[in-house]
């Protein structure tokens, strides 16, 4: 009886994400029922797509037990990039071609610094992040910037079968994160690195390396949520992304069960996590909460989410203990 029980127990952890969600829907849906209508889950799963793009980068860096807290200005810095490139007569293929490159640079000497000069991960990346802030003011010298490619419309706004077209991408990207997550030497050594370093090392993991290539794939995130961003809103500002962002995007990935000390945590979870932050910021809206008042909701809401991280390593310690 105890061992079925352990076992319905870890059922219930493991699917935690979807029954929070499922749960909030229900909720939501007996307090304001024009959450649950057709057009409002569609703009809920649309709004969710940045966020879960940007929020699976986020899980990569936290698997590892670091944090990435220029992604966020670093959307805002990409997006500006490409949108002068091709306002200056770049073409859209070279734009996207460079801005890829320059967040890959950025996350790979983000990666460099913390592992070979051993400074944390969050001094890091609150001192790029200050310097992207800099950099998307001294790029974005016209302020505002209008984008009319066709193809960026066909991906961010055009729609197949009644949804948008930014939700099969974003499918796409997150399936990719899947296989790479759990198909590949990248993703087992990322996991691995963040269960026990040391014993990655002794394993013979390349440790310093796998760091450099986790906050690279956080610079490929940051430029796929530029690139999704931009392709949703075609008027592009120094403001598009930035802050909010990224805390949406940790609060998804925590929601979606990823631990902050590193070694667990799925791709499906933060997608999941990504559609519960969209459905909260949209109930709210229809609420009639004031505007002012949803970064105070949204902190309360990671801050929850932290205790019960915490509450769910101490369950799945009892159940291992329990097991043996």
């Amino acid at each position: 009886m105890t061992a079925a029980r352990n076992r319905l127990l870890q059922h219930v952890l493991a699917l935690s994400p979807l029954i929070l969600l499922a749960v909030l829907t229900a909720v939501f849906a007996l307090v304001d029922p024009r959450v649950v209508s057709t057009q409002s889950l569609l703009n809920i799963v649309s709004q969710a797509t940045p966020i879960a793009v940007l929020a699976l980068g986020a899980l990569i860096v936290l698997l590892t037990g670091g944090i990435d807290l220029s992604a966020g200005v670093g959307v805002a810095f990409c997006a500006v990039l490409v949108a002068s490139l091709i306002d200056a007569g770049t073409g859209l293929s070279g734009a996207l071609a460079i801005g890829l490159a320059v967040m890959l640079l950025i996350g790979m000497a983000n990666g460099a610094v913390i592992a070979l000069l051993k400074i944390p991960p969050f001094v890091t990346t609150l001192a790029t992040m200050v310097a992207l802030q800099g950099a998307t003011l001294a790029v974005a010298s016209k302020g505002v910037l209008m984008l009319k490619e066709p193809w960026l419309r066909l991906i961010g706004v055009e729609r197949s079968f009644g949804a948008p077209n930014v939700i099969f991408a974003t499918a796409l990207i997150a399936i990719a994160a899947g296989v790479l997550m759990r198909r590949t030497r990248f993703g087992l050594r990322t996991y691995a690195l963040g269960s026990d370093p040391a014993a990655a090392e002794l394993a013979g993991i390349p440790v310093k390396r796998q760091t450099i290539l986790v906050y690279a794939a956080s610079g490929l995130f940051v430029f796929l949520t530029a690139f999704i961003m931009i392709s949703r809103v075609p008027v592009v500002t120094p403001n598009i992304g930035g802050t909010p962002l990224l805390l949406d995007a940790i609060a998804a990935a925590v929601l979606g069960g990823t631990s902050i000390f590193g070694g667990r945590g799925t791709v499906w979870g933060t997608v999941v996590g990504a559609l519960i932050v969209s459905l909260l910021t949209t109930a709210l809206r229809i609420f009639g909460t004031d505007p002012s008042s949803l970064e105070l909701y949204k902190g309360a809401i990671i801050m929850a989410a932290l205790m019960a991280d915490s509450a769910m390593a101490y369950a799945k310690a009892r159940l291992v203990a329990a097991a043996r």
